[in-house]
């Protein structure tokens, strides 16, 4: 049975960093949802801090929830496995976002960000 409803869907790779500015920049305004898919890191690798702009080209600056808390995504990380990580509402307002590395233990693993426009 085909579905009556059906969204686009895209995939990007991202490579990640420690440093904002050559972190991967993802247009970010026609976005509904989506999930960072995050390829197997050392056990070490903490969280994925997200960087958001109104604009691609504009001054990025750390992402934080209503209550004041980052916006940054926990980590478990796995040697065996990848594992996929759902992008937290206070994402869905900006108009574009990088993905940034708290540390250097992230910054090997192979990162898709899944989208639903």
């Amino acid at each position: 049975m085909e579905p009556k409803i059906r969204r686009k869907f895209k995939s990007l790779p991202v490579t990640l960093s420690t440093a904002t500015a050559v972190a991967t920049t993802i247009r970010w305004d026609d976005v509904a949802g989506g999930c960072l898919l995050m390829g197997t890191a050392v056990t070490a690798s903490q969280s994925i801090q997200l960087w958001c702009s109104g604009t691609t080209d504009g001054s990025f600056g750390r992402l934080y929830n209503a209550d004041g808390s980052a916006a940054d995504i926990t980590l478990v990380p796995s040697l065996t496995e990848s594992r996929t990580y759902a992008l937290p509402d206070a994402a869905f307002g900006v108009g574009a976002l990088k993905f940034v590395a708290a540390s250097t233990n992230s910054t090997a693993a192979a990162c898709i960000v899944m989208l639903k426009t």
